[in-house]
């Protein structure tokens, strides 16, 4: 059934940091490829470059926040911890992936089972992943998710107690379908046969995971185009069972407005779930949500519009805590590329219907943020940059907001070195 190469342009192959050329060199058009954004960026910036690459993602666990990402330096993956005080224990960062095989453009998965911290990878045959001791410790070896050179990103994963769920795209001639593995908290990969969520002969991408404790059991969230086209895409769920058994067939509609709805985040609440997406549905890109019970019913068919406000909004991701749950994206009203952020209460109403500011223009460019939630904080990472290449060398960096949106680090902790 899946048959065919990659998706063209899909895959990255980092590896070492590349030393920068003489500065009478021309620069170069940016390109969709990452290889020649990084060689426009050697040219930008004096050395060191910026360490990483696409967007970050976060995870709270063992009284730390955990933020991966991948990186231009040898094994492509590395994490940087931060304490709820602001004190970041990883100035250099902690090498993840112990191997040197290249990894790929999406960005990494992170989630913590009580015990470690699970981060998963796109890599050229596969997906791959280790654990993470809280104190920073790799415990080897490297998990294999799935073998096979039809993957790709972002690969997302989520926990519970016993195992986590991976989920991925597998890309086929005329299809992309979204599949999951599971993985026990001994980093034993389980054997599925069946790994489909997705319809086949159909384009999915983009899945988000979320662990339900109260029913035990995960709901999977992605972009579907069921038939409708580029720029139709729509949001589908679908629910595992901790063994493997999938709920709902090949899916059920989450949100299906006019326009694209693209990059949904997923969080269980303690009482429902809560989505989020970007959505042109109105002409320009904007935020919308909806909340999922557990039994799959949607509470809101029409979406909660979190974020309408003038130019880009996109990419959205989401942590909760208590009563509401914070959602952070990709802002460009002001011109440049920021972080904003909004609350989005358990009723559904939007406590910040205008949203703030979360990134304060530490970097000319900042964009693609992830967020999680501990210690009575909220975390968001996020890539900063001179120019907005969403696939070449940025800085990584990271600030602390408290529940009444107060931003906490200002300027923003650099998770990646500068100088």
């Amino acid at each position: 059934m899946l048959l065919g190469a990659l998706l063209a342009g899909c895959q990255m192959a980092p590896g070492q940091e590349e030393a920068a050329p003489p500065k009478d060199l021309a620069p170069v058009e940016a390109k969709a490829d990452g290889e020649a954004q990084a060689r426009e960026w050697s040219r930008k910036w004096p050395s060191p470059a910026p360490l990483g690459r696409r967007g970050p993602a976060v995870a709270y666990g063992g009284g730390k926040f955990f933020a991966v990402w991948n990186d231009v330096r040898e094994g492509g993956v590395y994490g940087a911890r931060v304490k709820p005080d602001g004190t970041l224990l990883d100035p250099e960062g902690i090498r993840l992936n112990l191997g040197d095989g290249p990894v790929g453009s999406g960005r990494p998965g992170i989630a913590f089972n009580g015990t470690h911290f699970f981060v998963v990878w796109e890599t050229s045959d596969g997906i791959d992943g280790v654990r993470v001791k809280p104190d920073g410790t790799v415990v080897g070896p490297e998990f294999r998710v799935i073998q096979t050179d039809e993957s790709f990103g972002p690969a997302a994963i989520a926990c519970s107690p016993k195992l986590c769920l991976v989920t991925f795209t597998i890309a086929g001639d005329a299809e992309t379908v979204i599949f999951f593995g599971r993985v026990t908290k001994h980093a034993e990969v389980i054997a599925d046969s069946e790994r489909t969520l997705s319809p086949a002969y159909n384009f999915a991408g983009d899945s988000a995971v979320a662990w339900n404790n109260s029913r035990k059991e995960f709901l999977v969230v992605w972009s579907d185009e069921r038939g409708a086209g580029a720029g139709k895409e729509d949001i589908y769920g679908n629910r595992v069972k901790e063994n493997g058994t999938i709920l709902d067939d090949v899916g059920f509609p989450i949100a299906m407005a006019p326009g694209a709805q693209l990059t949904p985040d997923v969080a269980w609440s303690g009482r429902r779930y809560h989505v989020v997406w970007s959505d042109n549905r109105d002409g320009d890109t904007d935020i919308f949500g909806a909340r999922v019970h557990g039994n799959g019913t949607v509470e809101d068919p029409d979406g909660i519009p979190i974020s309408t406000a003038i130019g880009e909004q996109t990419v959205p991701r989401l942590a909760h805590h208590n009563s509401k749950s914070l959602v952070v994206w990709d802002d460009t009203r002001g011109g440049p590329h920021r972080v904003w952020g909004a609350r989005l209460g358990e009723d559904g109403d939007v406590w910040d219907p205008t949203g703030f500011a979360i990134s304060q223009g530490d970097q000319p460019q900042e964009y693609l943020p992830d967020v999680a939630q501990g210690a009575d904080l909220f975390f968001t990472a996020y890539a900063g940059a001179d120019s907005f290449l969403p696939f070449g060398p940025n800085f990584i960096l990271g600030t602390r907001v408290n529940h009444h949106t107060t931003v906490k680090d200002i300027p923003a902790l650099p998770l990646t070195q500068e100088e």
